[in-house]
């Protein structure tokens, strides 16, 4: 499972995430780019192999 960190729209950084329900990998990104906001990024998405799961802008990685 992987979850890249983007800025305008390039992938930037890449951050591997522990297997389990693509709900607990969307809460887990979500807190990781809160963690990372100072580093400029402002979107993230989640994969588990080929499989997209989400994709977030800024604005909804804060949500709860």
């Amino acid at each position: 499972m992987r979850c890249y960190f983007l800025r305008n729209a390039r992938i930037e950084a890449l951050e591997l995430l522990p297997p389990g329900p693509d709900e607990k990998l969307i809460e887990q990104a979500k807190a990781l780019f809160r963690d990372r906001a100072r580093q400029g990024f402002d979107s993230f998405e989640v994969w588990t192999g080929r499989r997209f799961i989400y994709r977030s802008s800024g604005d909804s990685a804060d949500a709860s």
